[in-house]
């Protein structure tokens, strides 16, 4: 009897709780604020982020919204209690909590539909599938952006949600008609706003959503430049089914040279040859299968080697730290109230040309007088500024002197973020064109008082893919997102790889967060405005894939930026991750990978972008990643500085710890050809790693000394190793030290 009543009770309550279940249609009709218990079927795994997920039951769809939904996967048949609500327009069920019913599930399929049927509020929150559409723009998917899509009469907005899960961010537009799938969203108005008609988006999740017509090889990246040469360079593609290689490229957009390849493969390589230096070529590549099905890229613009000095000078405009200098002659520039001075010797090397990309300046110390001197004396002077530019400033300008500010309310548009001069560009001699940019707007307080660091590259083939852009801004009157991917983004520069990119056509958030993954040993940063925790969790994460791992970074302040803090605070924690406290402005927008290891790949990303919505989808910016470890160095010297005066104490690989500490590593016979002698001194009682790499940064021997302290040996076999140059890296504690040996066989 007492097992009755426990079971009639179980089966009551169950009821009772199940008894408020209603329908997604039902849901979407109660009004705002209503509490409502719903079930579906998950739409979409991580995709679009932790926190959004859709589901579907037969009747609607709907979206769900909270931080606790990042277990979920497709499939899953949820039951959800939550409050309906509006963000921007896209009605959602803000969980209070949910439970699995079961997983495995087969998804709702998508409703075929028209563009001018799609995209509509019945179909909100519905995975939706168009046939025979067409995208508008070439170029990449980039990650949180929006592009159009056409069917021949009618066009439509598609939305990429997310870059840090999903496969779609980053992979070529296709330039065929195509099927396209994806859920139905909608971005319109103010938060909670109702009564706006339009703003809806069809969002697709991966890949597998775009359905191809027939059997082609389909591009899966864009062309990728590489080996480049004064006179030549390497193109390369993968496809998803194989197909020959054929590349086409010339000197405008009708192209004219073709080379091609006729083995079929996924992985295409074809080498250009007999080019010219420091000339931007356009290139497409076009992939045949054995069918007869084509894809083809976009066409990209890419660039030889130049025959300039190639050099690449920093200058920071507060003190450095010197004793982090990896060397005497790798000090960093410190301009001690001379940052005007320094530009305006720049202006005044000029003999032909001057294109000046700025947000904002003052006169107040004489930077356009000296732009109105070189336009006096001859030089064709042009100059874009952000139209918030002050109306005094701007007509301050001589006459002769063509310029242009950037558009009045253009929404989406931003503002002209950008911070570039170019010198000379075309001239004859390769020696005179030069690419001024950083974080430096040219106000006096900007100049004199605020933290910036300045770069500048003698490279006449940069200054050249740097005009594009502003031709593109000058000349054509594109501004922020009409702006397309049409310059160069691979320079070599003594041996340096260099990567420019400008936002928010060259999906620049994806290419930070790329480069952020990277890191073996370190990530430091200083950053003005850090909103986008699309940034934040690659260095968080990087803590779980490198056990060595440890970023250090100051924020200008957290007033917009308190899920990037929370993101990365408790891996950094509060000792590494510092608030600027003084009253002028950390302005900076760098990051340093990897400084303290040479045989990683240390890079420094910097610009005018800040790392924020605006700064990657809105406004116009400019930013470089340039892999070098002498550049590495010098940023970290004034990272160090600015640490220190937060509070902070500068970790590094090789730290300073090292000066007040003995070790000491002598190896012989060097050359050798059949053993090494590798003899250590340590005053740390800590185990010691030995390391034998090769040219190309890969361990080709690797060895583990115990723990001691004094003087201890270890003899190394080199003989079954070829001829050729290797490093030897030994490893003790924080201490690394490094030798170069020569094999000889």
């Amino acid at each position: 009897m007492k097992y009755f009543f426990t079971l009639a009770l179980t089966i009551i309550v169950f009821v009772q709780g199940n008894a408020a279940v209603i329908t997604i249609a039902a849901a979407r009709a109660s009004a705002t604020g209503d509490t409502v218990t719903i079930r579906g079927i998950v739409s979409n795994g991580a995709e679009f982020g932790s926190s959004l997920r859709y589901i579907q039951d037969g009747t609607a769809g709907v979206a769900l919204f909270d931080g606790s939904l990042s277990s979920l996967v497709r499939g899953d048949s949820v039951e959800v209690v939550g409050t309906v609500t509006t963000f921007y327009n896209l009605l959602e069920i803000s969980v209070s909590n949910f439970t699995v019913i079961n997983s495995g599930n087969v998804i709702h399929p998508p409703v075929v539909l028209s563009i001018p049927f799609a995209y509509a509020e019945q179909y909100e929150g519905q995975l939706v599938q168009i046939n025979s559409i067409s995208f508008t723009s070439t170029g990449i998917f980039a990650a949180n952006a929006s592009t159009n899509i056409t069917d021949g009469g009618n066009s439509a907005v598609v939305r990429i949600n997310s870059s840090y899960v999903g496969n779609l961010t980053g992979t070529i537009i296709p330039t065929s008609t195509v099927g396209l799938v994806g859920i139905m969203g909608q971005f319109c108005g103010a938060i909670g706003g109702t009564g706006c008609t339009t703003g809806y988006q069809l969002q697709p999740r991966d890949l597998s959503d775009i359905i191809q017509v027939g059997n082609p090889p389909i591009l899966t990246t864009i062309l990728q430049q590489t080996n480049i040469l004064t006179t030549g360079f390497t193109v390369g593609f993968t496809t998803q089914n194989p197909g020959n290689t054929i590349i086409q490229y010339g000197l405008t957009n009708a192209l004219g040279s073709v080379v091609t390849d006729a083995a079929l493969t996924t992985n295409h390589s074809v080498n250009l040859t007999g080019l010219t230096p420091a000339t931007l070529y356009y290139v497409k590549g076009i992939t045949i299968s054995s069918g007869g099905d084509t894809s083809f890229s976009y066409t990209q613009i890419m660039g030889t080697q130049s025959l300039s000095s190639q050099t690449i000078t920093c200058y920071f405009n507060r003190p450095t730290d010197s004793s982090f200098a990896s060397s005497p002659s790798n000090y960093a520039h410190y301009l001690n109230n001379i940052s005007a001075d320094t530009l305006k010797a720049y202006i005044g090397r000029a003999t032909s040309t001057i294109d000046f990309a700025i947000y904002n300046l003052d006169n107040n110390n004489g930077i356009v007088d000296a732009l109105n001197l070189a336009a006096t004396n001859g030089v064709t002077v042009r100059v874009v500024c952000d139209e918030g530019v002050s109306a005094s400033v701007y007509n301050s300008f001589i006459g002769s002197i063509q310029k242009v500010k950037s558009p009045v309310n253009n929404l989406p548009y931003g503002i002209m973020h950008d911070k570039f001069l170019i010198i000379d560009a075309n001239s004859t001699n390769p020696n005179a064109p030069v690419v001024w940019t950083g974080s430096m707007n040219l106000t006096d307080d900007q100049m004199n008082v605020d933290a910036q660091n300045i770069i500048i590259f003698q490279d006449q083939t940069m200054a050249r893919g740097y005009t594009l852009e502003f031709n593109e801004m000058f000349i054509s009157n594109k501004f922020g997102p009409d702006k397309t991917d049409n310059t160069p983004h691979e320079y070599v520069l003594q041996g340096n790889r260099v990567e420019q990119y400008f936002s928010p056509s060259d999906g620049l958030n994806t290419k930070i967060k790329n480069a952020l993954l990277t890191a073996n040993t370190s990530v430091h940063f200083i950053l003005y405005s850090f909103t986008r925790t699309e940034q934040a969790y690659p260095i968080a994460d990087n803590y779980q894939t490198h056990p060595n791992y440890f970023a250090q970074g100051i924020m200008q302040d957290t007033a917009a930026s308190t899920a990037v803090y929370n993101a990365l605070v408790s891996d950094m924690t509060t000792s590494n991750l510092k608030i600027h406290q003084f009253s002028w402005l950390m302005h900076h927008k760098y990051a340093i990978i990897d400084a303290d290891d040479q045989f990683s790949d240390p890079q420094v990303i910097t610009g005018s972008a800040n790392w924020s919505g605006a700064g990657f989808t809105k406004n116009d910016e400019n930013d470089v990643i340039v892999h070098s470890e002498n550049i590495a160095n010098q940023y970290l010297q004034e990272f160090a500085q600015r640490f220190k005066d937060e509070g902070g104490v500068v970790m590094v690989g090789i730290n300073d710890e090292i000066a007040d500490s003995k070790f000491e590593l002598t190896a012989y016979p060097n050359p050798t050809s059949d053993f090494i002698w590798v003899n250590f001194y340590s005053e740390k009682q800590s185990n010691t790693i030995i390391e034998l790499l090769n040219m190309e940064g890969k361990i080709v021997q690797r060895y583990i000394q115990g723990s001691s302290i004094g003087n201890q040996s270890m003899k190394i076999n080199t003989s079954e190793l070829s001829s050729g140059l290797y490093f030897l890296k030994v490893s003790s504690g924080n201490f690394i030290k490094t030798d170069k040996i020569t094999v000889i066989k």
